[in-house]
């Protein structure tokens, strides 16, 4: 049972972020911005503490092994959570300045929501410079947004971001 560990952790603490935090801190990440490396680390490191923890009183070779490749495959299903979940909500505890970028507004779209009636609204940006703040890409964008910009159908919008804790830029809003 320990080597489900390095998934149940990650799992456990984006839970309790979301009991303990909610929506206080900010945590959508911007395209190109994204806390891949730092999840990667993170699971890297649990799986090793969890394995080193389980095989600490065990000689036999073969069990390290076992509890290796078993804690190695939960830590890589927890690398998505890490990147997901715990991550950016850290990452947006605490912002730096906010700053503001025009970007191109491409096109919005509609996905639905896993095994529910809501749905998610995105806009496809675009910046014409090449070392702008902010990557070319899709946002989550409210429902408000998307409405009046199908309504209105703008050339650009005006991003505003903050670099967070974790040095992922997170999107605080649209205009």
């Amino acid at each position: 049972m320990k080597v489900i560990l390095p998934f149940a952790v990650p799992f456990a603490l984006t839970l309790a972020l979301m009991v303990l935090v909610g929506e206080r801190w900010p945590r959508d990440i911007a395209p190109g911005s994204g806390l891949k490396l730092a999840g990667l680390v993170a699971s890297a490191l649990t799986a090793a503490l969890v394995w080193r923890y389980t095989v600490r009183a065990i000689e036999d070779r073969r069990v390290h092994k076992a509890a290796g490749i078993l804690c190695l495959v939960t830590g890589l299903m927890g690398w998505a959570v890490w990147t997901t979940g715990v991550l950016p909500s850290i990452n947006g505890a605490a912002l730096g300045s906010e700053s503001t970028v025009r970007m191109r507004l491409e096109r919005t779209e509609v996905t639905a929501v896993s095994k529910s009636k809501e749905r998610y609204h995105w806009a496809w940006l675009r910046t014409d410079l090449n070392d702008a703040a902010l990557a070319s890409g899709r946002y989550f964008i409210p429902e408000g947004h998307y409405q009046r910009w199908q309504a209105s159908k703008p050339a650009s919008v005006e991003v505003t971001y903050a670099r967070g804790l974790l040095g992922a830029q997170v999107v605080t809003g649209f205009r």
